[in-house]
Formats: structure tokens, C-alpha cells, sequence
């Protein structure tokens, strides 16, 4: 794997490389050895001197020249490539150094290609500084063989120093995102160069990660896991911790990690590596010879591909058919080539790759960043190569499937159809315009909609609320969109209108993505609701490409003249919103409105539509007064936040901030539970992701343990933590490990699989298999490439078993459904009584259920103390304490800043590790999904839709800042 680091001093970095770096006989104990255009173009070439070495870091160059001033000078990164274990073992214990050389080829292959897209500096450009594009880097490359824990360990340490050679000739400081950016990109290149070096010399490869790693065929987990002093610590600490996650991990690695101290006999220690290898009978002789023999035999290309992916055929077209079902690629997929007789090994390797990559990353988003892509495609494991990689995505470009981003978003690419997707969303809702039902006359519906308001509430409707409730009553048009900033009252004018159009005979029907929405939606408006997924479910056979005609002549029975109204429109998806607005066109829907903001966060899947309507002119009214906010600092930030002004909001928040670096989960605990009892029920904490959701989660069940306030009733419990994967990462054999449990929800046939929960006992992943273990204790092999995943709806799901004790009084909430009980995924329950295995909850709806400790839905819940932003979207509290860290870089982003800040009426506390370094990450990362249409500059000329209607203001750029004033409301009806 790689890691980057930050090379903080020049002397200690130059004495540490070089004092711990491997060495032969025959070569001096600090020698390294320089690699780069760079440090070709200084003279800098062959071993790395020491003093010319620490003289780089300062800046000082054999030139003459300096870069920076010496004392403030950044030295370089750091990108240490570590051979995984059962690597380290053949060519440290073994005595195999041709496979540390293979390594060092391919991570010098890796720094080539890093230059040519990595290597960057800033300059002035025409009077503006801009960060170019340098070409060169110089870096010295150190070999070290032991772990901090003296175990074998060979890695290469890459110090890529502070200077750059600009396209001027002038020396410059090198601007080293992309480096930090690529890292995973990079570690992925190096092991498909070092997968083909070892291929080449006999090796196989056996066990792959999910992220491009892979140990050695032949060398049994348990003996690899012998070796590693540090992997045993790490998982002692994880035990402890009582978590297997990927940040219980990451914590552990940072609690046990010790000091590293110098080899003192080099010579005793292999020895020892020897001896240790002997005692626990490592066969690595063995594997060793298996490797001279099949370097020495021959084959045709296609048999060696064959070989590679663990397929029995050598004739072109059934090795290529095997590839496809590897992947679980369609012979028609428009990403794959046709099969011809030009058609060659690696080309069709790295052709089936892209595919694969296309098809994973696409289910999440419209547009994808070109390096995605080939991490992706590399990662699938197929034996190609980032060269390859990037020849097929240019053919895929030329042919059209693939289409480049324009302007700023030029490093990004989209799809054919993606954009075909969009348009078609837009094009359905130029159809509805002209077809919608009017509930009420224009010139009257106001009134009507205020009388009805005050009959139900007493309140008195602002002009964005009018606007939007007029729209719902009297627009001629089908298909509109309500923006409304968060906390802008929509519940208060949708109960109403929904009031007005039953009184009409006209059916009302509430949408949400989530149960939490569904229920909030019924609970607030009286609306009958239910989620989108199951109203889609209801007419599928009606949205088929040729709709059913029993199914279509019933749904427009059902829903001809009906309004639908779909809350919190942004986290709806492209595919679920097209069809959304389809079914609404066949049915003759009276009117669809998408009600939400266009701020907020996103679906989980692909698009961000309800964002994509309104930049291209959908009828749409705005409301843009946040009613919630009762204090003037709330309203302040929430109204900054709305609009992207992150240093207004965190100004406005600054009284409430909190910095505790490494505690934060700490204390907001801490905080929450030093609140009166009356004050904990109005006060929310929100955690910006899973990792410190967990964290708080835990703090808080041991303060409320700790002062008596949960028990004495307990019971410990084994229950299901989701692994996000798309439909594609589910036909992968490596995305599955020893001990997941596997839900399948759909039997399938063709792979003896009924409807069942099964747990992975091996996973062959040259075979391409997994072998799952029953409820009733029968085995099945399986291949999950050969899934029938349908509309992308997956018939399995992975889960990570964690362990968890429950305590009477603890809050919960629920991970799965059981909709006869009324238990909803998302929604919370507290625990009543816990006696004799027996748990009794009270439900979020006032329902009280009982459960023995076999019942399956006591393995899908968790703790609810605190809340991520996706289950806080649509929430209301008094008060918070929200915790957010910078090192979740990817959450750190406006969209979950804005839905954190806008929960409140009255007070946030907001805890974090740096204030300002949050300001500067939140200001450059709005965060947000992508559009197919917005990428290739396609928006407003998509076909089928007048262009004179696809020009107007974003929501997002048109919304006031000052807080508490009202804009004059726009509705386009």
C-alpha cells in the first residue's frame, strides 16, 4: 500500500532514510538513489549523497540557486510503497531480492507517470497566478526491509523534495495536491506494474483487497499473520475498542504505534526471520520453486489471460466470454469492444476493466474525475496496465460513449447515458407543461390557501409560502419544483393545499426516499405516505419499456388527476426521479411537485435532477425565509450557509465553537450528558460521519452506564453493520471477506440460492468464488458475478458483524424494516425492559413491541445518541452540538455543514479539532453530486426543450443572506 507523509525537517529526514536504509555488500550503508526528470535536469543522478540530499530539502540546489528561504522552507512528501506481508516474506526470509526489484521498478514507473500528471507549481500566468503543470519532480528512493516492530517488512520510501523546474526554467516550490490527491491512484498503479513483473518471473497472485493489493498464492493467511507483530497489536486494540470498522481500525493503528528504532545486527535478525519461518512451517521454498517452473513454460497470449482470471479456455472468444462473466459485463455493453481478430489479450483485459470501472463508478455519479476511473479499472484486478487503462478511455472517448467535461470541469468525464438520462428527465417535463390539473383558480387560490391555514394553524402564510401553495393549486403544468431553503415551513403550506385538493375529490399522495421523511411527512401534513422505492415498486410492470397494459390502465385509475408530492426532492436519484416523472405523464398525474433544496444533500445513487430541473427552466416557486431559526446567531449562519459563505457562518458560530483536538466525540459527550434532563430531549447531536457517529454513540452509553441512568437490565448482541458497495463491487470476489454476513433478498436459481442470510466462509478470488454457509449449516459455492441484478436493486447486501451490548433505557434505532411491527429503517425506539433475553421497546410512533434475543430485527439496530447529516436531512431541535473533524476530508463539506447548522431554532455548539483549518476545507469543497448535463456543458441546449427557458437564476446563487428578510417571491407557473 502507499501513504503520504509530510517531511517536516531536512537534516532528520536525511539522516533517517539514509541510517535505516537496506544495503548490500557491495554498496555504501546511506545510498539511495535519485529518480526524476528533475533531478536528471540538476545533475542528480545514481546514489543519493547525503549532504546534496538534506541541501534539496532546504531548497538549496547544486545550481546554485535557492527555492523558499531555507528556515521556512517545506521539505517534501513523503510516499512510503509498502510490499504486502507475504511479498515481504519470499523476498526477505525467502532470499527472493528479484521480487523487491520488481517492486522498485514499478514504483519507479509509478513516479514517471506521477510527473507527467502530478507535478505542478504555481506561477504567474498573464498577471494571475496559476498552478501548471512542471512535468518533473526530484525524488530520492530509500529501500528499508524492517516494520516499526522489527518484522520483515520491504517498502520503498519516495522523498519527493520541495522544487520543481517550471515551464520558464525557473526553479519554483512544488505544489504537491495532486500527489496527496493520487495517493490511492498511484499505490494501484504501482501493484498492476509489480503484478506484471512477478507474473513474469512464475508467481501467482492469491487474495486481493477491495483497493488493488494482493498477497502470494500458496502462503496461508494465518502463517502471513504470524509475521506481523504490529498487525496482532492493532487487533488486540480493536477488540478492545469492541468495533470492526474501518475508523476502529485507523484508531487502534494510531494508539499502538510505536517509535521506530535502528536494526542493530541486520544479520541476527534475518536469521531470527529464518528460524521463525521454520517453527511455523512457512513453505516458502516451495513456493519459490512453483514459481521456476511456471516461468519456464510457454503459452499463447490468450492462455496466459485465461490462466489469469482462472478460465479453462484458450481460444479468443470463450476466454473474452469469460472475462465478460467475470464481471458480470453484458457481451452488448456499449464500454466493450467487439470481438474481432484484431483483437489482443491486453487490449481486451484493460477494455473489460474500464467497463467495470464505468459501471461502478456511474452508479453513484453522473460525472466522475478521469482518475477515478482508472483507479477503478485497475482495481478490478485484471491483469492490464495504466497505459492500457488509458488507451481504452480514449477510445471510449472517441467513440462517443464516454464525453469529456468542458470548462472547469474538464478533468471530469460523464456518460452517453447519463446525459441521455437527464435529457430524458427534462423532456418529460416539458411534455407535462400545458397538462397539469388546476385545484383551484389562480386569482383565488391564495385566499383560499390562507384560510385554510389559519383554520388548521393559525398562522399567517409569508409570500414564498404563497407562491409555492399557488403553484400546488393552480399551475397548468404537471410537473413543477418548490425550492425552499431549510426551515422555510413547507409543512405549513402543503397541508393546506393537500387540504383544498381532497376537498376537490382529488387525490393526495406524500413521497420521501426515507421511512424517517415518510412518517415526518404524515405526521406534519396528514398526508398518506409512503417511500418512493415502494410507491415505484407498486407500478413497475407500468414503467416497463412496454408498459403492461392491465398495470398502466390501473395506474392511471389510481393516480389520474392525483397530486404527488415528493419531499426532500434532492436525495432522489436520475434513475428514480425519470421515473417519477414518466409514470407521471402515462398516468395523467393532475400535478408532481418536487419539494425540497437544492442545497442539501443528494441521493446516494447517481444525479442530482431536482437541481438539474431548475437550472434548466422548470416551473418552480421559491421560498426562501427560514422560519425556523429563532436566534439571531442561527439565523445568521444558517442564512450564510445557505449561500456558501462559509467564513460568515463559522464568524457567526465562532462564540459556540469548541476546538478539541483529538477528543471531539469526547466532548460532546461530555457536554450532552452535563445537560438537565428537560435540556438532553431538546438537544441533538449531529456527527458529520459514520466514524464519529459511532465514537459518540459509545462515550455517551458509558457516561449514562457510569452515572447510573441505563440498566440494570442488559444483553450483549451481535448486529449488522452495512458495507456500501455498488451493484458492480458486489460481482467482485475480493469485495467479500471471511466472516460477512450475507443477506439475500431474492433467491436465485441459477446459483442455488434461496431467500436466506448466509455467512462467507472462504473466498477464492483467482476462481472467481465465495463459499457461504446457510442458516441451516448447508454450503453453497457461488460466483458473484453471476448475480441477476435487476433496475439496480442488488438480490444481496454485506454486512460487518460488530459487537454491541444494549441496556435498558439505551435510545436506538433501527437499520432494516418490519413494516407489520412499525419498526421503520432510520426511525428511533427506546428501550423499556430487557429480562430473561426478552427486549421491550417503545417506538418513535408510541407502538410497544417485544422481542426474544433471537428476533432478526435485534441484529439491525444501533445506538442513536447522535446522528450523521443523510438521517439528521429533514429533522428539527431546539438545540445541538455538532461534531465535526477535518481528517474526514471527504465529509468535510458545505452540503453537511448547511444541513447541520439549518437543524436548529435556538443554539448550536459546534466541536471541532481546528477551527480554521474546517473554514479553509469547508471553502473549498461545496461537496454535492454531479450532472451528466452540467459536466459536458449540455444544460441549457439539451434536446427536446425550448433553450429560451433553460437560462435561470440558480437557487443556490439567488437566495438572501441577510437574515430574517424576505425576498419578493418568484413563481413560475
Amino acid at each position: 500500500m502507499l501513504s503520504v507523509a509530510t517531511v517536516r525537517s531536512a537534516q532528520g529526514a536525511a539522516g533517517y532514510f539514509a541510517a535505516d536504509n537496506y544495503y548490500t555488500a557491495d554498496q555504501p550503508e546511506a545510498a539511495g538513489e535519485w529518480v526524476g526528470r528533475g533531478a536528471a535536469t540538476l545533475g542528480l543522478v545514481g546514489p543519493v549523497d547525503q549532504k546534496a540530499f538534506e541541501a534539496v530539502l532546504r531548497g538549496t540546489l547544486p545550481n546554485g540557486q535557492q527555492v523558499g528561504v531555507p528556515e521556512r522552507h517545506s521539505a517534501g512528501v513523503d510516499l512510503t510503497f509498502s510490499l504486502p506481508k507475504s511479498w515481504s516474506l519470499l523476498a526477505l526470509v525467502g532470499g527472493d531480492r528479484r521480487i523487491v526489484e520488481a517492486y522498485r521498478e514499478a514504483v519507479k514507473h509509478t513516479l514517471a507517470w506521477a510527473e507527467k500528471n502530478a507535478a505542478e507549481t504555481r506561477m504567474e500566468v498573464r498577471g494571475r497566478e496559476k498552478v501548471v503543470a512542471t512535468n518533473n519532480l526530484v525524488v530520492a528512493l530509500f529501500e528499508h526491509d524492517t516494520s516499526r516492530a522489527h518484522d520483515p517488512q520491504a517498502h520503498l520510501h519516495a522523498v519527493v523534495a520541495n522544487v520543481t523546474q517550471g515551464p520558464d526554467g525557473k526553479w519554483r516550490a512544488l505544489h504537491n495536491g495532486k500527489l496527496w490527491q493520487l495517493n490511492t491512484l498511484l499505490n494501484a498503479i504501482a501493484m498492476t506494474g509489480f503484478r506484471e513483473r512477478l507474473e513474469a518471473l512464475g508467481y501467482r497472485v492469491g487474495d486481493r483487497s477491495r483497493h488493488g493489493n494482493f498477497e502470494a498464492a500458496g502462503i496461508p493467511r494465518n502463517l502471513v499473520m504470524a509475521f506481523s507483530t504490529r498487525r496482532q497489536q492493532i487487533l488486540a486494540k480493536v477488540a478492545e475498542l469492541g468495533a470492526r470498522s474501518p475508523a476502529a481500525f485507523d484508531a487502534a493503528t494510531l494508539m499502538t504505534r510505536p517509535d521506530k528504532a535502528p536494526v542493530s545486527d541486520r544479520a541476527a535478525l534475518y536469521t531470527s526471520w529464518r528460524g521463525s519461518a521454520a517453527e511455523v512451517g512457512l513453505d516458502l521454498a516451495g513456493v519459490m520453486s512453483g514459481a521456476e517452473r511456471i516461468a519456464t513454460a510457454t503459452g499463447a497470449p490468450w492462455a496466459r489471460l485465461a490462466q489469469s482470471i482462472g478460465s479453462v479456455a484458450t481460444r479468443m472468444k470463450d476466454v473474452v466470454g469469460d472475462l465478460g462473466r467475470k464481471l458480470g459485463l453484458a457481451t452488448g455493453d456499449p464500454y466493450l469492444p467487439r470481438l474481432g481478430p484484431g483483437l489482443r489479450p491486453d487490449s481486451a483485459a484493460a477494455a473489460h476493466a474500464v467497463a467495470s470501472g464505468v459501471r461502478h463508478l456511474e452508479a453513484r455519479e453522473a460525472a466522475f474525475a478521469r482518475t477515478d476511473l482508472l483507479k477503478a479499472a485497475l482495481d478490478t484486478g485484471l491483469p492490464t496496465n495504466i497505459e492500457a487503462v488509458e488507451r481504452r478511455v480514449e477510445q471510449l472517448l472517441a467513440a462517443g460513449a464516454l464525453v469529456r467535461g468542458m470548462g472547469r470541469r474538464d478533468t471530469m468525464l460523464t456518460t452517453a447515458q447519463g446525459i441521455a438520462t437527464e435529457a430524458a428527465i427534462l423532456d418529460a417535463i416539458e411534455v407535462g407543461r400545458g397538462q397539469g390539473r388546476a385545484y383551484h383558480t389562480m386569482a383565488h387560490a391564495p385566499a383560499a390557501l390562507q384560510a385554510a391555514a389559519t383554520k388548521r394553524s393559525g398562522i399567517r402564510l409569508n409570500a414564498g409560502q404563497q407562491a409555492a401553495g399557488t403553484m400546488l393549486l393552480s399551475s397548468p403544468n404537471r410537473i413543477v419544483a418548490i425550492q425552499g431553503v431549510a426551515g422555510a415551513g413547507k409543512s405549513s403550506v402543503l397541508a393546506p393545499a393537500a387540504e383544498i385538493i381532497l376537498s376537490h375529490g382529488d387525490k393526495v399522495i406524500g413521497l420521501a426516499v426515507q421511512n424517517t421523511l415518510v412518517q415526518m411527512l404524515q405526521r406534519e401534513t396528514g398526508i398518506p405516505s409512503m417511500t418512493v422505492a415502494r410507491f415505484l415498486k407498486t407500478h413497475e410492470a407500468a414503467l416497463r419499456p412496454t408498459p403492461d397494459p392491465i398495470a398502466l390502465a390501473q395506474a392511471r385509475t389510481s393516480l389520474g388527476g392525483a397530486a404527488i408530492l415528493v419531499d426532500e426532492a434532492s436525495m432522489l436519484s436520475n434513475r428514480d426521479q425519470l421515473s417519477l416523472v414518466r409514470l407521471a405523464n402515462l398516468a395523467g398525474v393532475g400535478r408532481l411537485a418536487f419539494v425540497g433544496d437544492a442545497r442539501q444533500l443528494g441521493a446516494v445513487d447517481a444525479g442530482k435532477p431536482f437541481s438539474v430541473m431548475q437550472q434548466a427552466g422548470a416551473p418552480m416557486a421559491q421560498m426562501s425565509e427560514n422560519l425556523r431559526a429563532r436566534s439571531e446567531d442561527i439565523r445568521t449562519a444558517a442564512a450564510a450557509a445557505q449561500i456558501g459563505a462559509v467564513d460568515r457562518a463559522m464568524e457567526a458560530l465562532r462564540p459556540f465553537t469548541v476546538e478539541a483536538p483529538d477528543r471531539a466525540s469526547a466532548e460532546a459527550a461530555d457536554r450532552w450528558l452535563a445537560l438537565p434532563d428537560a435540556d438532553r430531549a431538546r438537544t441533538a447531536i449531529y456527527a458529520s460521519g459514520r466514524r464519529l457517529r459511532a465514537e459518540v454513540n459509545s462515550a455517551v452509553q458509558a457516561g449514562l452506564l457510569a452515572r447510573g441512568e441505563l440498566g440494570p437490565g442488559k444483553l450483549n448482541l451481535t448486529v449488522l453493520d452495512r458495507v456500501s458497495l455498488t451493484d458492480e463491487e458486489l460481482r467482485y470476489p475480493h469485495s467479500y471477506a471471511t466472516g460477512m454476513v450475507v443477506e439475500i433478498s431474492r433467491a436465485q436459481p441459477g446459483l442455488r440460492l434461496p431467500r436466506a442470510r448466509s455467512t462467507v466462509e472462504r473466498v477464492d478470488a483467482l476462481a472467481g468464488t465465495v463459499t457461504l454457509k446457510l442458516s441451516g449449516g448447508a454450503e453453497r459455492v457461488i460466483r458473484p458475478a453471476r448475480l441477476r441484478i435487476r433496475d439496480g436493486a442488488s438480490p444481496v447486501q454485506l454486512y460487518e458483524q460488530k459487537s454491541l451490548t444494549l441496556h435498558e433505557r439505551d435510545r436506538i434505532r433501527w437499520t432494516a424494516n418490519d413494516h407489520d411491527r412499525g419498526l421503520f429503517n432510520a426511525d428511533q425506539a427506546q428501550v423499556l425492559a430487557i429480562d430473561r433475553g426478552r427486549v421491550t421497546v417503545a417506538t418513535s410512533q408510541g407502538l410497544t413491541v417485544t422481542m426474544r434475543a433471537d428476533d432478526p430485527m435485534l441484529s439491525r439496530l444501533d445506538l442513536a445518541y447522535a446522528l450523521n447529516a443523510h438521517m439528521a436531512q429533514g429533522l428539527t431541535s431546539d438545540r445541538g452540538i455538532a461534531v465535526i473533524e477535518t481528517r474526514d476530508a471527504k465529509l468535510v463539506n458545505q452540503q453537511t455543514f448547511l444541513v447541520t447548522v439549518t437543524r436548529l431554532r435556538d443554539s448550536l455548539t459546534l466541536i471541532v479539532d481546528n477551527a480554521d483549518k474546517l473554514q479553509a476545507k469547508l471553502a473549498r469543497n461545496p461537496g454535492g453530486k454531479t450532472s451528466a448535463l452540467e459536466t459536458s456543458g449540455q444544460l441549457r441546449s439539451a434536446p427536446g426543450r425550448d433553450s429560451s427557458r433553460a437560462s435561470v437564476t440558480s437557487p443556490e446563487r439567488s437566495l438572501d443572506l441577510e437574515p430574517g428578510r424576505s425576498r419578493p417571491y418568484d413563481i413560475g407557473i
